[in-house]
């Protein structure tokens, strides 16, 4: 099976089965035996650190918020099959944001 891509969202085993998005970079996944990911909700709540995904995007069957705060580590055999394509890389860039507000550092918010 073909490690997971960055950029890519995949059902995941976290506290319950969930889509997540892979942030490690596709060297990293090629290599280690977990992935570096940010879990996706269905709790559409607005804050600095979540990155709204419409209904289809990513292959999403709902909207969702990647919850940015909550980046983390998975092994590779809790990452399953992939949902769809891959993120534009404007999204992308919000979600590298929005980790970064989550870990202190001071990124301002881009205009709507």
């Amino acid at each position: 099976m073909e490690p997971p891509r960055r950029g890519r969202l995949y059902w995941v085993s976290l506290d319950k089965r969930r889509p997540a998005l892979v942030l490690s970079p596709d060297y990293r996944n090629d290599l280690a035996s977990d992935v570096i990911v940010v879990p996706c909700s269905t709790r559409l709540k607005q804050a600095p650190t979540h990155v709204l995904l419409r209904r289809g995007q990513g292959g999403l069957p709902e909207s969702t918020v990647l919850k940015c705060e909550q980046i983390t580590t998975l092994p590779k055999t809790d990452v399953h099959g992939p949902l769809g394509g891959s993120l534009p890389p404007g999204l992308l860039r919000a979600v590298e944001r929005a980790v970064l507000r989550a870990i202190g550092v001071p990124v301002p918010l881009e205009p709507s």
